[in-house]
């Protein structure tokens, strides 16, 4: 299960401000925890998707909608 730091994860939506987390991810959907605060979990088949848990904070921040 790779695990990004979230700076990476800000740095990645710094370099494509009109992408979705899910696009900047590669990931079908984002979870939200909220007992996570500085990494974001990649998990490659999850009912044969592939999807990200982030904190919360952090998956509210680049929220579209």
């Amino acid at each position: 299960m790779p695990r990004l730091p979230r700076a990476e994860v800000e740095a990645l939506m710094e370099a494509r401000p009109d992408a979705t987390l899910e696009a900047a991810l590669e990931v079908f959907e984002v979870f939200a925890s909220g007992s996570l605060t500085d990494e974001v979990y990649i998990l490659d088949d999850v009912g044969g998707k592939r999807i990200a848990i982030a904190p919360a904070a952090l998956k509210e921040k680049y929220r579209r909608g």
